[in-house]
C-alpha cells in the first residue's frame, strides 16, 4: 500500500480513489451584534489587528525567502510524508476530523470545553463557564486526559469539578479528541480518550521551506453572554539558524448572563504567555518553551449547600520543556525524540471576596517521555515505542483533609499498524506500567488512611478497519482500559466547600479495569460523508465519586464516596455532511450515552445481583445540525442544538428538561499581500432558550448562557 497522510484537509487518498472533504462548518449572516459588549473591548482587538498588519507589512519582503529543510517531520502531529507505508488509512481519515484552521476559528467560544462540545460523543462538565471540562462517551475526570504538544496540561481539572482547565483555547493550533489505539501512546483509559491541544511552543518547524523567517498572528475574541473580551498575539522569527516563539494573551470577561438574570461570581480573568526556541545541529534538533498561566475566576453561591459568597478561585501554572530528536541518516521518519515536562501549579480558593483561605494546592511534576518512531519494520508500518517516567507532589492546606502525597509513576507503549488482505488495516497498541502512591501523615487527614499503595496496569487495543467499498470503511475496536484511582480518590476525607461535597475516597479502592469495543462505519462519496459508531465498555471496577444520600450537618453538604462497582457504559455516535466547497452545505451529528451500575444501590447483593440502576452525570442523547451557504470568501448560515430529557438518574441525582436552541453565523475571510483575514460573527441561543446541562453542578440554581452574539477577528501571516 502506497499512502500519503497530510495534516491539511484530504480531497484524495490514493489507494482508495475517494474525494473526501474536510468538515466544514456551517455560517450565517449576522449584521448586529449585541449592544452589552463593550466598545472599548472591540477596539483593543481591532487595535491587536492593526498592530498585526503592520508587522506582516514590515517583514513583507522577507517572507518571500526561501530557507532550506533536509527532513520532513510535523512534530505537532503524528504525521509524516513518506514513499512507503508509515501511517494507517483509518488514522488519517480521523486526523481530518481535527478543529483546525477555519474549522476551529468557527467553534472557538470561552474555553476547550465550550469550543469541542459539538463533537461526536463529546459533553461538557461544568459549574459555571471557567470550570467547564470535556466529558468523552460519558466519561470524565481522570478518564479524559488532556495534553499540550504531546505533553500531559499539569492541572487539577480532573480532580474536582470546580477546577478550571488551566489551557487559554484562543492561542491553540488545533484541537484533536484522540481515538482508537493511539490513545495509549498517552493513557490508560481506552474507554475513555485525549483532547490534544497543539501549541507549537517549540518551533520545530520553522525551519520547513515553506515557512517565512517571520509569521504570526493576531487574534481578539468579544461576547455579549459573558461581557468581556479575550486577545492574542504570537510570532515566529529565525536568526541565524535558530528559531524562536513567542507569544501573550488575554481574557478578561464578566459575570455569565441566563435567561433568568446575571449569574454573580462567574467572571473570568486569564493570563498567559509562551517563548520557545529550536535549533538544528546536524542530524540532531533541540528546543525548549517556557510557558505560563494565571487565572482567576469566580464560583457562585448564596445558595444551599453553596458558600453564601461564592468562591473565588486564583491559580497559576509553569511549564518548562526540555525536547529534542535524532534523525537517523538513512530514513529520517525513523526520529527518536525525548521531552521532558517540569510542572509548577498553585491553586487557592478563597472564601467570601478573598477573606480567607478555604482550601490551598500546590503541586510539583516531572514528566521524561521517550518515543521512537518507525516508519516501517518487516510487515509493520507507523510504529511507535516509548517509556515515561513520572514523579508528583502534592500538598494541600486550608479546609482540605487530603494529606500530602507523593507519587511516582512509569509505563512503556507501543503502536503498530500492518496491511492485511483485500484492504485490511490492523492496529495494535499496548500499555504497561505502574503507580506508587505514598501519602505522609498530617494533623487534618485520617491517620487510618496513610497507607502506601501500589498498582500494576496494563491496557491493549487493536483495530481491524477493512475497506469494503470505494470511500467505505468499517472498523472493529476491541480494548481493555484500566486506570489507578487519583490521590484524591483514594485519601480526601472532608469537605470541599467550592464543590458545595463532602468528599470521601477510600484507600483499600483496586484500579479500575474493563473491556470493550467499538465498531465504526465511514463512508466518503461525491455527495455525502458520513460516518456511524456504537461503543459499549463493561467495568469490573470503577471509580466515581456517587451521592450517598448522607448529608454532612456540621457543613450542610451532600456526602460524595468513591467506590468501585461492576458498571456498563452504551452508546453511539453519528454524523453527516454534504460534500460540497461552494454553494449549499449541511451537517449533522448526534450523539447518545447510557450508563448503568450493577446492584449500585443495593444494601443486599444477594438479593439483588442481577439488577442495574442509572449511573450518575450522563449526558442525554443531543443533536446538533447546521445549514450553510458557501461562497468564495462568505460563508453563511443557521445551526441548532437540541438536547432530550434526562430522565434516567442516579438515585439521589435530580432530572432534567430537554431544550433546543437556534443560532446564526457568518464568516468572512480573504487574502491580502501574502496575509490571511478572518471575521467571524455568531449568534448563539437566539430565542433565550432555558438550558440546563445535566452534567453541571449548578443546573438546579440558574440555566446556561442565554442569547449570545460573539465576534472573532484574527489575521495570520
Amino acid at each position: 500500500m502506497n499512502t500519503t497522510v497530510r495534516s491539511r484537509k484530504m480531497k484524495k487518498a490514493r489507494n482508495t480513489n475517494i474525494t473526501m472533504i474536510t468538515m466544514a462548518t456551517t455560517t450565517t449572516m449576522i449584521m448586529n451584534t449585541s449592544t452589552d459588549m463593550k466598545i472599548s473591548l472591540i477596539r483593543a482587538a481591532m487595535g491587536s489587528l492593526l498592530l498585526g498588519g503592520f508587522l506582516h507589512f514590515s517583514f513583507a519582503q522577507i517572507a518571500g525567502q526561501d530557507s532550506t529543510q533536509d527532513f520532513v517531520q510535523d512534530l505537532g502531529s503524528s504525521v509524516v510524508q513518506a514513499e512507503s507505508p508509515s501511517h494507517a488509512i483509518l488514522e488519517g481519515l480521523r486526523e481530518d476530523d481535527d478543529l483546525k484552521g477555519d474549522k476551529l476559528e468557527h467553534a472557538i467560544s470561552t474555553t476547550i470545553a465550550e469550543t469541542i462540545k459539538n463533537e461526536p460523543d463529546v459533553a461538557i462538565r461544568s459549574m459555571g463557564p471557567a470550570a467547564a471540562r470535556p466529558v468523552i462517551k460519558g466519561l470524565s475526570g481522570s478518564h479524559v486526559e488532556l495534553t499540550e504538544d504531546g505533553a500531559f496540561c499539569g492541572d487539577m481539572s480532573a480532580t474536582s469539578p470546580d477546577h478550571a482547565v488551566a489551557s487559554e483555547v484562543l492561542t491553540a493550533h488545533r484541537l484533536r479528541v484522540l481515538r482508537g489505539p493511539h490513545i495509549l501512546a498517552h493513557s490508560f483509559s481506552a474507554a475513555g480518550g485525549v483532547i490534544q491541544v497543539e501549541r507549537k511552543d517549540i518551533p520545530f518547524d520553522d525551519s520547513s521551506s515553506d515557512r517565512a523567517p517571520f509569521h504570526g498572528y493576531v487574534a481578539g475574541y468579544s461576547e455579549s453572554a459573558q461581557p468581556g473580551y479575550a486577545t492574542a498575539v504570537g510570532a515566529n522569527a529565525s536568526v541565524a539558524g535558530v528559531s524562536l516563539k513567542g507569544e501573550l494573551s488575554g481574557r478578561r470577561m464578566g459575570d455569565m448572563e441566563t435567561p433568568d438574570g446575571a449569574l454573580k461570581n462567574t467572571n473570568i480573568q486569564n493570563g498567559s504567555g509562551a517563548v520557545g526556541a529550536a535549533y538544528a545541529l546536524g542530524r540532531f534538533r533541540i528546543g525548549a518553551s517556557y510557558r505560563w498561566f494565571n487565572s482567576d475566576y469566580g464560583i457562585p453561591g448564596g445558595f444551599i449547600g453553596g458558600h453564601p459568597n461564592g468562591v473565588d478561585i486564583e491559580l497559576w501554572k509553569r511549564d518548562l520543556t526540555l525536547r529534542g530528536f535524532y534523525l537517523p541518516a538513512n530514513d529520517v521518519r525513523d526520529t527518536l525524540d525525548v521531552t521532558l515536562r517540569v510542572n509548577r501549579y498553585h491553586h487557592k480558593e478563597f472564601e467570601g471576596k478573598k477573606e480567607a483561605v478555604g482550601a490551598e494546592f500546590a503541586v510539583n511534576q516531572e514528566n521524561l517521555r521517550l518515543e521512537k518512531l518507525l516508519a516501517s519494520l518487516g510487515p509493520l508500518f507507523g510504529i511507535r515505542l516509548g517509556a515515561e517516567l513520572e514523579r508528583r507532589w502534592i500538598e494541600m492546606g486550608g479546609y482540605v483533609f487530603t494529606p500530602p502525597t507523593r507519587s511516582y509513576a512509569g509505563s512503556a507503549f507501543a503502536v503498530a499498524s500492518m496491511s492485511g488482505w483485500r484492504g485490511l488495516e490492523i492496529t495494535v497498541a499496548t500499555r504497561l506500567g505502574g503507580a506508587i502512591f505514598r501519602p505522609h501523615e498530617s494533623v487534618v487527614a485520617d491517620k487510618e488512611a496513610i497507607e502506601d499503595r501500589h498498582f500494576a496496569l496494563w491496557a491493549f487495543d487493536a483495530e481491524f478497519s477493512q475497506r469494503v467499498g470505494v470511500g467505505k470503511f468499517l472498523t472493529l475496536d476491541l480494548f481493555r482500559t484500566t486506570r489507578a484511582p487519583t490521590i484524591e480518590e483514594l485519601y480526601n476525607q472532608g469537605p470541599h466547600l467550592a464543590a458545595y461535597t463532602y468528599e470521601r475516597g477510600n484507600h483499600k479502592l483496586d484500579a479500575e479495569s474493563g473491556y470493550g469495543s467499538e465498531l465504526e462505519y465511514r463512508s466518503y462519496g461525491d455527495l455525502f460523508t458520513w460516518r456511524a459508531t456504537a461503543h459499549a465498555t463493561y467495568f469490573l471496577n470503577y471509580l466515581a465519586p456517587r451521592a450517598t444520600g448522607d448529608t454532612n450537618w456540621s457543613q450542610l453538604l451532600p456526602i460524595y464516596q468513591v467506590s468501585g462497582d461492576e458498571a456498563f457504559l452504551f452508546g453511539g455516535s453519528a454524523s453527516v455532511e454534504t460534500a460540497a466547497e461552494r454553494g449549499i452545505h449541511a451537517t449533522a451529528s448526534a450523539s447518545y450515552v447510557r450508563g448503568m451500575y450493577r446492584n449500585a444501590n443495593s444494601s443486599n447483593r444477594s438479593e439483588s445481583k442481577n439488577k442495574w440502576s442509572d449511573m450518575p452525570q450522563i449526558p442525554p442523547l443531543k443533536f446538533h445540525g447546521e445549514l450553510a451557504y458557501l461562497w468564495e470568501h462568505v460563508r453563511t448560515g443557521a445551526h441548532t442544538d437540541i438536547a432530550l430529557a434526562q430522565h434516567k438518574v442516579d438515585k439521589y441525582e435530580e432530572r432534567t428538561p430537554g431544550y433546543i436552541t437556534f443560532g446564526l453565523s457568518t464568516e468572512i475571510r480573504w487574502e491580502l499581500a501574502l496575509a490571511h483575514y478572518s471575521l467571524v460573527f455568531r449568534a448563539d441561543n437566539l430565542f433565550d432558550a432555558d438550558i440546563r446541562n445535566h452534567l453541571s453542578r449548578l443546573k438546579s440554581v440558574m440555566p446556561e448562557k442565554g442569547r449570545n452574539f460573539s465576534a472573532l477577528a484574527k489575521i495570520e501571516w
